[in-house]
């Protein structure tokens, strides 16, 4: 019986360090993919991001300095307070990623801004021109990957989001199901069957719009 106690006991430990190896080796080899990626994939995303800068606001040259960056980090630790919130919406989860100032003629005309809402998936993440009257000159869908495709992926395409374009800070944005968007009452019509990842863009779009208007 106590040999066969030990021989258990033998190979727990023995089971229990093998464990230990495999998971050392994993979690090292996870380490050295993540280091060699890591900077390629950061500077695929920066293209990308400056891709849709030159999209959304066109014929501009953007710049990011100390007061903008600035601006950014305190209005959004505003949004993470609930201080931006508004009849409509509340926009803790939103993240205001980024600003640059959009200069055109030699004056800065407006900003290009990159925000995220969240989704049905997760989080939705748009790139935003918007004049410095508060006007969305042009958006792109950067990421909507974790949304159902068919569906909340649809907000990718310009014949959704497009309705986003010409709206103003002076109205709060919203949703509607049936149909009647409107850039009057600043409406926006959901994408069927995905009235989350509608919401998710309409409330980053908001959070740039105050951002925008804040600066001014």
């Amino acid at each position: 019986m106590a040999n066969s106690e030990n021989k258990q006991a033998n190979t727990l430990i023995h089971d229990a360090i093998a464990l230990f190896i495999i998971t050392l080796v994993a979690g090292i080899l996870l380490g050295a993919v993540y280091m060699i990626t890591k900077d390629p994939i950061a500077k695929a995303e920066e293209e990308a991001t400056n891709k849709a800068y030159a999209a959304v606001y066109k014929d501009a040259e953007f710049a990011s300095d100390d007061a903008v960056t600035k601006a950014v980090e305190s209005f959004q630790a505003d949004i993470t307070a609930g201080k931006v919130d508004d009849d409509a919406y509340s926009y803790t989860d939103v993240e205001l990623i980024e600003a640059r100032t959009a200069s055109s003629g030699g004056s800065q005309a407006g900003y290009v801004v990159k925000a995220s809402g969240k989704g049905y998936g997760g989080a939705v993440t748009i790139a935003l021109g918007i004049t410095n009257e508060g006007e969305v000159l042009g958006i792109q869908i950067l990421d909507a990957s974790n949304e159902t495709p068919g569906l909340g992926q649809n907000s990718t395409k310009e014949d959704w989001n497009g309705q986003y374009v010409g709206m103003t800070s002076d109205k709060t944005l919203s949703v509607v199901k049936d149909g009647s968007g409107s850039q009057d009452n600043g409406t926006i019509n959901s994408i069927s069957g995905a009235t989350i990842t509608s919401n998710a863009v309409t409330r980053a779009v908001n959070v740039a719009l105050k951002f925008v208007a804040s600066q001014q």
